[in-house]
């Protein structure tokens, strides 16, 4: 327990005097919210409040979560309406205290104010920092915030811990979140449905013409699309929609979207309708506002997910989305380690973005974050997500899908990638640096200045590499890592390891983090045959311990350390 002393309009928050209330009806949300804060005021002042609905409160100082009648007694008004389901509210009355929002707003509220207000870190899980022995003196407080993205998230094993994910405002599927945490966006059918939705197995034998034309022949029953303009295609999908809604009526979107390689459908219909609109997404987003359009009159709260992706990214010239269609636009062609904004190599993506942004309201990008064929290797890109975020939502993007290492637990620096990431989807003005800064001295204690300075070595190797562009399977001999570079990291690395001997959880920690630099030099340094032999050895070690199972998106560790040793 600590000794913390919190104070509100001067009066210390004590058990005998204060209470945390909740409305007489209360939601599992506030009652979620509510054990949160009083487990945390706990741990921070060794005081637990009791919990109690509103009418119970009695002579005590009101700590009120959620939406309580108590609030106008108190004499705040809150516009519940406008916080939406994630808005959040928080202001003081005299010694009094609102934490208010709504489904999921009333959990941020909490984690807000324990984060901003009293310097809780949920860093990741299993590490979190609270204060010990701190006075807090709390000035006056009136904070309203609706966060500018509605859907965030990130799919780093990690970053799926539950009340990780809430603490941190992470709001999609990959987050194992109960309702009584909020919920997540809830996708059915995450991505690349056509298939699903039109199963080849069951029709393409009987009925070829349902599937896309290449070079004047059907392709089936592998690696197919659909063919977008024949209306059984469409009444087939439809009837597979209606089946998943029925299935997941939880679910809040429903993908409709191509299959992950090319064969677009080249029959003459889809192509006189792909030339008119300018783009393979013609074919594609008439299908799915077709499609959006039957499931609105029975479904309105239902939304349909379309993929511009490689052949598909560039906006139609006539059709535009319907309101309950969300655009998911991937990037997957860009260079990643310089800003999307500003890279002459990124221009292409840029006109396709800003040209989506004026045609929808609902336009949400999957973003990548780190080398898919070496997810172990260093990818220095921490000080691009933050103004690329920015930039997204200068241009209308209400919803970004941080796609990470979602394959294997571990990874390079993972746990720190998914806070940075965590805090700037939820406020795009938060500062990297703080936001490493805080990382870094929580989770390595002892170790965090040598591994800062690790940091900050490859990420300055980068900046001074403009003409330099990375993509999401660049090899590791694309130039950033250095001979020089890689004996510094591990020059550092043994400072770090050396600050923290004794300490056996610290020491995996820094060990982990190290990996990415032993994976540079075993894909790039000359080696003996026993110098090699031994790195690899003790790269197995650390990386059996952390659970990592893949060293790529398709590349098993196994295989890898076979090939290190042959």
């Amino acid at each position: 327990m600590g000794k913390c002393v919190v104070r509100i309009a001067g009066q210390p928050v004590r058990a005998a005097t204060h209470a945390i209330a909740i409305p007489q009806v209360s939601t599992p949300q506030e009652r979620h919210a509510a054990a949160e804060l009083c487990a945390h005021l706990a741990q921070i002042t060794g005081e637990t409040l009791p919990v109690c609905a509103e009418r119970e409160v009695a002579d005590r100082v009101p700590i009120v979560v959620g939406k309580c009648d108590l609030l106008a007694r108190l004499g705040i008004s809150v516009d519940f309406a406008a916080l939406g389901e994630e808005g959040i509210h928080l202001q003081s009355k005299g010694p009094a205290l609102a934490l208010a929002g709504n489904r999921r707003g009333v959990l941020y509220a909490v984690s807000t104010f324990l984060q901003d207000c009293l310097g809780c870190r949920w860093l990741a899980p299993g590490c979190t920092v609270l204060p010990e022995s701190e006075s807090f003196d709390l000035p006056e407080i009136e904070r309203r915030y609706v966060p500018p993205l509605e859907y965030r998230t990130t799919d780093y094993v990690c970053a799926r811990d539950a009340d990780w994910a809430v603490r941190n405002k992470l709001n999609g599927q990959w987050s194992e979140v109960d309702e009584a945490r909020g919920g997540t966006v809830l996708y059915r059918g995450f991505v690349h449905t056509f298939n699903a939705l039109v199963p080849p197995g069951d029709h393409f034998a009987a009925h070829a013409e349902y599937y896309s034309e290449v070079k004047g022949k059907r392709v089936g029953p592998d690696r197919s699309q659909l063919c977008l303009t024949n209306p059984e295609v469409l009444r087939i999908a439809l009837a597979t929609l209606h089946e998943w809604i029925r299935e997941w009526p939880e679910a809040d979107i429903f993908s409709v979207s191509q299959n992950d390689w090319y064969s677009f459908c080249e029959c003459a219909r889809c192509s006189a309708l792909a030339e008119r609109e300018g783009s393979q997404m013609g074919p594609i987003l008439h299908f799915a506002n077709a499609i959006a359009e039957e499931i609105a009159k029975d479904y309105p709260d239902k939304l349909i997910d379309v993929l511009p992706y490689q052949y598909s990214r560039k906006p139609p010239i006539h059709v535009r989305p319907r309101p309950n269609v969300v655009v998911r636009l991937s990037n997957i062609e860009c260079c990643f380690a310089h800003l999307l904004e500003s890279d002459p190599y990124n221009s292409s993506f840029r006109e396709d973005l800003e040209a989506w942004a004026k045609m929808t309201n609902r336009l949400w990008i999957w973003d990548y974050v780190i080398n898919y064929a070496h997810a172990i290797l260093p990818f220095p890109n921490l000080y691009v997500l933050k103004p690329n975020i920015e930039y997204f939502i200068a241009n209308s993007v209400t919803g970004i899908y941080e796609e990470a290492n979602y394959f294997s637990p571990g990874g390079e620096l993972a746990e720190l990638r998914s806070y940075v990431i965590a805090q700037t989807l939820w406020d795009p003005s938060y500062d990297t640096d703080r936001a490493i800064n805080d990382f870094v001295a929580g989770y390595y204690g002892p170790a965090a200045t040598p591994i800062r300075d690790y940091i900050d070595l490859i990420h300055n190797e980068m900046a001074a590499r403009p003409d330099l562009h990375v993509r999401i399977y660049a090899p590791p001999e694309i130039g950033y890592l250095t001979p020089e570079v890689l004996a510094r990291s591990a020059e550092l690395f043994d400072q770090a390891e050396a600050a923290v001997a004794g300490d056996p959880i610290l020491q995996h920690r820094v060990a982990a983090a190290r990996l990415p630099v032993m994976y540079g030099q075993a894909m790039l340094g000359r080696h003996t045959r026993a110098s090699r032999e031994a790195l690899v050895n003790r790269f197995e070690r650390i990386a059996q311990a952390e659970g990592i199972t893949m060293v790529g998106e398709s590349y098993p560790l196994t295989r890898w350390l076979r090939r290190q040793r042959t």
